[in-house]
């Protein structure tokens, strides 16, 4: 399924997973600053709600691409759409993924598998197949990372390993490309509720999780902030810059004990880390 709308934007920024909890709201902050958007997501109920969405909004510039992006031969699809809607972004916004926490052994390796693949291996194919038209448009691209990409997380040991790999992944890869003139930025926020699924992680850590958790739309005004300023490590909100300040300063074996102690509730939580697929792909 694709559908193109007033494709007369000065602008344009391609988010995956843009139909949904962060990506939705990353998109609606992109119009907001009269970007074209182009949304790259699921075909589903939430890509025909983003569609109707910013059709109602007066002069919005955006084109949809419903697809799998963990499917085979995926990005080489968004590729070709892309040239045959003559679309060319300048801004790159790698949002797509999911998260999921409990004991390790409790998730099947499939879905182990799919998120690496979406968290990552996504997020590397798309940005090397897009680069030739980032030379040209020397825009930037913005890693959906997280701050717990420095917390090394037991019960979410594999969720926290692909933010920490878009974490380096994305500062690496900002030395390099400064010499093609695109930046590249991290994003690292804090908790989220994109769904019913963050909800239930955040009744299950109780009062700390409520005091640092946030909504998409109060970050995403400061997220594109930070990714048209070209900075390389975006901290949304004051409290998550706090987490990472302290995240960073002490030492290593003291935070791992703690952060032990503070995610054992997921050993007997009830389903708090499960996030349905279809709709955690956004």
């Amino acid at each position: 399924m694709t559908k193109n709308i007033n494709q007369s934007a000065p602008e344009w920024a391609l988010i995956t997973g843009g139909s949904h909890g962060i990506g939705r709201a990353l998109a609606l902050e992109c119009v907001r600053r009269k970007m074209g958007v182009i949304i790259v997501a699921l075909p589903n109920d939430d890509l025909q709600h983003i569609e109707h969405e910013l059709a109602a909004i007066n002069g919005a510039a955006f084109a949809t691409l419903g697809i799998n992006l963990v499917g085979e031969g995926a990005v080489e699809e968004v590729v070709a759409w892309l040239a045959a809607q003559n679309l060319r972004p300048k801004y790159l916004i790698n949002n797509a993924g999911f998260g999921r926490g409990g004991l390790f052994e409790d998730t099947s390796w499939e879905e182990y598998r799919t998120m690496m693949q979406l968290n990552n291996q996504v997020m590397v194919d798309l940005t090397y197949a897009l680069l030739p038209v980032l030379k040209q448009t020397k825009g930037g691209i913005l890693n959906m990372s997280s701050v717990e990409a420095t917390l090394p997380l037991p019960y979410k040991s594999v969720y926290t390993g692909t933010k920490a790999f878009v974490f380096n992944y994305s500062l690496a890869l900002r030395q390099e490309f400064k010499y093609h003139d695109i930046t590249v930025s991290a994003l690292c926020p804090g908790p989220v509720i994109t769904n019913e699924d963050g909800l239930k992680r955040v009744k299950a850590m109780g009062s700390l999780a409520k005091i640092a958790v946030t909504m998409p739309e109060d970050l995403a005004p400061e997220a594109i902030s930070g990714m048209l300023k070209g900075k390389d490590v975006i901290y949304p909100g004051f409290l998550v810059k706090v987490m990472a300040f302290f995240g960073m300063i002490f030492p290593r074996r003291i935070k791992l004990n703690v952060l032990e102690k503070m995610f054992s509730k997921y050993r007997t939580a009830e389903d708090v880390g499960a996030e349905e697929l279809e709709a955690a792909k956004k």
